[in-house]
Parts: C-alpha cells; structure tokens; sequence
C-alpha cells in the first residue's frame, strides 16, 4: 500500500499504522462515511487531484488506496546525469 496515504491516515484519525491493514473496513477503523468523504477531500486539496464521483465510497483501506493511488502524482525518475 501506499505508504504517503498510509502515513497521512493514520495522522489524520490518530490511528497506529499497524492496525491498518488493507483488509481493515472503514468503519472497523471508527470511521463513518462523512469521516471517508471528508479524508477523500484532504487527499484532493493535498494532492491537487480530483476522485472521480462514484455511487458508493469505499469500505475498505484498500479500496480507498485502490481508488486515490492511480491518481497521485509520479515522481520524476533520478537523473544522474543532472547530478553535479
């Protein structure tokens, strides 16, 4: 899993990292769905991304990964060539 989204979860609902699991459900983790709502935002406004609308958030921490990971800026590869 991503560890930049792992690492801001867990910052953001107090929660220790080795009780996210990818398994772990949303709701196992206290979270409610304007909780999941409110966090996709954070992502967007941090990342300057844009989630696509869906039906039904995710209920799952891998589901949101799976959802937001796609679309998170690649870093560009190290160029040893601009290394002076």
């Amino acid at each position: 899993m991503n560890s930049k989204l792992i690492n801001l979860f867990a910052e953001t609902f107090g929660i220790a990292e080795e009780k996210l699991l990818p398994g772990a459900t949303l709701e196992s983790l206290g979270l409610d769905s304007l909780a999941v709502i409110e966090f996709l935002f954070q992502i967007e406004d941090q990342f300057h991304i844009q989630i696509p609308d869906q039906a039904s958030p995710p209920r799952t921490l891998d589901e949101m990964v799976r959802l937001i990971e796609p679309l998170l800026p690649k870093t560009p590869p190290f160029n040893a060539a601009m290394v002076t």
